[in-house]
């Protein structure tokens, strides 16, 4: 169910630096010490999302990334955007 302005904005405000992107995206980059810790941290968010059936859209830039959410086959933002990105941030919290 995709999520209300208020909703979504009431999830942004708990997050951990998540923004909006357009009207259907939220994202956030990451910055990772070392490239090969960048792809490794990239494969873990990819078992994570495969767990989930909820894929992110992730662009790599050597010890960056870019990482993109939003409920494609819904149209928005849904709870699940948010669930992800809290999942990616803890993940995120070992390699600080």
């Amino acid at each position: 169910m995709i999520l209300t302005n208020e909703e979504v904005q009431a999830n942004l405000k708990d997050s951990q630096g998540w923004e909006m992107e357009g009207n259907k995206w939220i994202r956030k980059q990451f910055i990772l010490p070392t490239f090969p810790k960048a792809i490794q941290f990239v494969n873990e968010l990819a078992d994570l999302a495969e767990a989930r059936q909820h894929h992110p859209y992730i662009i790599v830039d050597h010890k960056q990334l870019t990482v993109k959410l939003s409920t494609l086959d819904e149209g928005g933002l849904t709870q699940k955007d948010f669930e992800s990105a809290h999942a990616y941030d803890k993940t995120y919290q070992r390699y600080t």
